[in-house]
């Protein structure tokens, strides 16, 4: 219990035995009444300890690959476009060098939030509808994101005696477009642009987050999620998505309800770098994973960093590390 009550981590060379370590540690706490711990793991390898044949005591998921969108099982894991907030969705779409990519942001942001809107009326949250911001997940049809903003790309203006001019935002939002629709068209892509039906309703996301964060007698306490079929450039939104739904959970739970999580971040170095190093993508992950360092003690939330190449992990998150093994 102490070594998970402050962040931890595990540091040292290729071949050094870290991920033997990280397996004997999860194997001597899955003997705990009720431990509570999610293991991101890049690659798969921690996969045989879920194999109950073999001893195995984890439950295993894994992020949607492009085989696994038409046939998905009940351990794929989906996350949806209408997770991410504003900045994390402009992370993957917007080119800031772009002259027009304050127009383009602008009106990304406008059409979601109506579009998050109606989904809202037409659930009858009205309770919801007095707070909910642009960055609340809440389900929408990206298809009619396409639209509107295609919409604005090719609408004409009115000038004088009704003679058409140009539109006001003709022409400027034709790049943005069409890189969302290049995503929407990739499969590899496909657990963020192609959830399936149930994953587009509004009650989903308290379901998964329960999933993933419950630990009792009938539930492993132990959860392996594979990402080993993310894309690496939307690996750090990924993460970072993942960690701040589950830290925002616990953040907002009633304290007599709450129960210690901890996250075990396998090759950190991949999705968490120093900020000097990090692009428009990876600062997106940066903040939750930060977040979580500076203040998740507080909520019974936990980090546990392994990594081979610590000089290029965030000097933040391992300054918050009390505990380390080298």
């Amino acid at each position: 219990d102490k070594f998970f009550q402050r962040h931890a981590a595990i540091l040292g060379s290729t071949r050094s035995g870290k991920s033997w370590a990280v397996a004997l540690i999860l194997e001597k706490a899955s003997k705990l009444n009720y431990p509570n711990i999610i293991v991101f793991d890049m690659h798969g390898e921690y996969g045989p300890l879920c194999d109950e044949s073999k001893g195995g005591f984890a439950k295993t998921y894994k992020i949607a690959g492009p085989g696994d969108l038409e046939n998905p099982s009940d351990s794929t894991i989906f996350l949806p476009y209408w997770l991410l907030n504003r900045d994390e969705m402009l992370s993957m779409l917007l080119d800031r060098s772009d002259q027009n990519a304050p127009n383009q942001a602008s009106r990304f942001t406008m059409h979601v939030r109506k579009l998050k809107e109606e989904t809202l009326k037409q659930n009858d949250k009205s309770d919801v509808l007095q707070t909910f911001t642009v960055d609340s997940p809440i389900p929408y049809p990206i298809q009619s994101l396409v639209d509107k903003l295609s919409d604005d790309d090719t609408r004409k203006g009115v000038g004088k005696n009704g003679a058409p001019v140009k539109g006001e935002w003709e022409g400027k939002l034709t790049r943005f477009v069409s890189r969302l629709t290049a995503k929407l068209d990739d499969r590899r892509y496909g657990f963020l642009f192609m959830p399936p039906e149930e994953a587009q309703v509004y009650e989903w996301l308290g379901k998964t987050v329960s999933k993933l964060l419950s630990s009792s007698q009938n539930n492993k306490g132990i959860k392996i999620i594979d990402f080993s079929e993310v894309p690496s450039d939307v690996l750090p939104v990924v993460t970072g998505v993942l960690a701040r739904l589950l830290y925002d959970v616990q953040f907002w739970m009633n304290a007599e309800q709450r129960t210690p999580v901890t996250i075990v971040c396998d090759e950190a170095h991949l999705y968490l770098p120093t900020k000097e190093d990090a692009n428009s993508v990876e600062r997106q992950a940066l903040g939750s994973f930060e977040r979580i360092a500076k203040e998740g003690r507080k909520y019974g939330f936990s980090i546990l960093v392994v990594s081979q190449r610590p000089a290029d992990v965030s000097k933040t998150i391992l300054s918050q590390c009390n505990n380390f093994l080298a």
